[in-house]
């Protein structure tokens, strides 16, 4: 009980402490700052439209617009001469005249099926092709031999018509 009534005497006291504590530590002579004198002040040094100050008060100045990047493409001149697009050219209107075979459409290159893995097959054909075109031939044995089981898997994963259906995967996968 005694512990009871000495708590609430001692929080007595520091409330009273606090409450007079202000009234004691503000000086008389310091002006009170109002909302209305800070709003007058600012007032009367306003600042024109666009302008930065910098820590000191001082304004600082803004650079022009202009563009952050400035970029013309290389020119690239093509001809249309080469005789690689000729024998293109020439192969291509043969075959819109004729009808290919669904064996034929298996094993053509011309179209890939929207698959990873025929469009990654396509491109390591052309790359075994390019390999093999550009060495002699004892050394593009083993490149010779991944091509023609790369050209088997394509078939078997019909790249060259409608892709691979889900079980064919397993099935054709190349295995060394």
């Amino acid at each position: 009980m005694l512990a009871h009534q000495f708590k609430i005497l001692t929080n007595t006291f520091i409330t009273l402490a606090f409450c007079t504590l202000p009234s004691l530590a503000a000086p008389e002579s310091e002006p009170e700052l109002v909302l209305e004198s800070l709003s007058k002040s600012s007032t009367t040094d306003s600042l024109p439209l666009g302008t930065l100050l910098d820590s000191q008060g001082k304004p600082l100045p803004i650079p022009a617009e202009q563009s952050a990047l400035d970029y013309s493409p290389p020119t690239v001149n093509v001809d249309n001469t080469s005789p690689k697009t000729k024998t293109n050219k020439t192969q291509s209107t043969k075959t819109k005249n004729k009808k290919l075979s669904r064996k034929q459409q298996l094993a053509s290159r011309d179209k890939v099926a929207n698959d990873p893995s025929c469009r990654w097959l396509d491109a390591r054909i052309s790359q075994l092709e390019t390999q093999i075109g550009n060495k002699r031939e004892q050394a593009a044995d083993y490149h010779s031999d991944e091509l023609n089981a790369r050209k088997q898997e394509w078939q078997c994963l019909k790249c060259g018509v409608e892709g691979p259906n889900p079980d064919d995967y397993h099935r054709c996968q190349y295995r060394r």
